[in-house]
């Protein structure tokens, strides 16, 4: 599981759609909010050959780019606890100063509208350790139990220590983060998670629809977006040098 930058992008003075208010987007704030909308002026979408997505939003003085795997459902599946990936960059092309909070939710379109808010790496990290520390306890009451076990048990243990210290790694140094953006720190990015153990969400379909809903202090960023991004879709990877 490793980050890939996305490349920079040019300045334009324009939302996609006309700000609305849209309670259902912001519950919380009640913010307005900017939706992307394909072919409407500043946003954007590109397939990559390294076989990832970017769903592209430009405002008066941001640029928002989402980036999701063509891949994600599966990988999800084989991913420790199963959380959905997604990696989001934001610029800042003002002159100012911008808060930008790194408050993100997803919406899950095809398993009645559930909506998660991003795990917090920080709260997600004790969670994952407090699981490696329950699973210590229990193997070693185990091995007592059956001394005959020991060596499987104890490789079991050792390999979930593994990926989790990995994963707590990652979330350590590759999380969004909320950031103060400036001309000479402009750009925020990092990877964001989201959890798909609910009860409403069951097995992931074939091709998924979402809407990934990120809310800054004056408005809310909504990106509607499919995996795969139109159904059959393939890209074919090329080989890094």
């Amino acid at each position: 599981m490793v980050p890939h930058r996305i490349s920079s992008v040019g300045l334009v003075f324009a939302l996609c759609l006309v700000l609305t208010t849209i309670p259902s987007a912001a519950k919380k704030k009640n913010l307005p909010a900017v939706r992307w909308k394909s072919g409407a002026q500043g946003c954007e979408f590109e397939r990559r050959d390294d076989g990832r997505y970017v769903w592209r939003m430009k405002g008066d003085d941001l640029v928002v780019n989402l980036l999701m795997d063509s891949q994600e459902l599966t990988k999800s599946q084989h991913r420790l606890y199963k959380p959905l990936g997604v990696f989001l960059s934001v610029t800042y092309t003002g002159q100012g100063k911008f808060e930008f909070p790194a408050d993100l939710r997803m919406e899950f379109e095809r398993h009645h509208n559930v909506s998660e808010g991003f795990l917090d790496p920080t709260e997600f990290s004790t969670r994952m350790q407090n699981d490696v520390d329950t699973l210590v306890f229990d193997t070693e009451r185990e091995i007592k139990k059956h001394p005959e076990k020991a060596e499987q048990k104890t490789n079991l243990a050792r390999e979930f220590q593994k990926q989790v210290a990995e994963f707590i790694d990652f979330l350590s140094t590759k999380s969004l983060e909320p950031a103060v953006l400036s001309p000479g720190n402009p750009t925020a990015e990092g990877w964001v998670f989201f959890s798909t153990k609910n009860k409403w969400l069951g097995s992931w379909k074939s091709r998924e629809d979402f809407i990934l809903r990120v809310s800054m202090i004056d408005k809310v960023w909504e990106f509607p977006f499919s995996i795969p991004a139109s159904e059959g879709d393939l890209i074919l990877r090329k080989r890094r040098d």
